[in-house]
């Protein structure tokens, strides 16, 4: 229960933080920028795990037929904190909030993930 607690209170931090009462979608806003614009916005941004760590940063979003996020890229820190290591995380495990996006996963979860390899084309 402490855990739901915290998550919900880092989530109210991030909004109030970003000034946004809610997650940013691409494509459903009537004043929208465009995909290009939120995807060069998110570039860079923040990703936080569930518990409030942050764990890296945004190195690309790749979106669907109807302009939805998909998939992101994000560098995070080696285990061994040497280094970085890029990861993939798909739709449906992150929301994507103004200025940053958040992993519905513990950092000790995303810290287990398997580093994406780099030959790994689109299909």
């Amino acid at each position: 229960m402490g855990g739901s607690l915290a998550k919900f209170a880092f989530l109210l931090f991030l909004l109030g933080f970003s000034g946004v009462g809610q997650a940013q979608t691409p494509g459903i806003s009537e004043d929208d920028p465009g995909t290009a614009a939120i995807h060069t916005e998110m570039l860079g941004a923040p990703v936080f795990a569930a518990d409030g760590v942050l764990i890296g940063h945004v190195k690309d979003i790749s979106y669907d037929e109807d302009e939805q996020p998909k998939r992101i890229r994000m560098t995070s820190a080696s285990a061994l904190g040497l280094g970085t290591r890029m990861l993939e995380i798909p739709a449906g495990l992150f929301t994507v909030l103004r200025g940053a996006v958040v992993v519905d996963l513990p950092a000790e979860a995303v810290q287990a993930l398997p580093e994406l390899v780099e030959q790994e084309e689109e299909r």
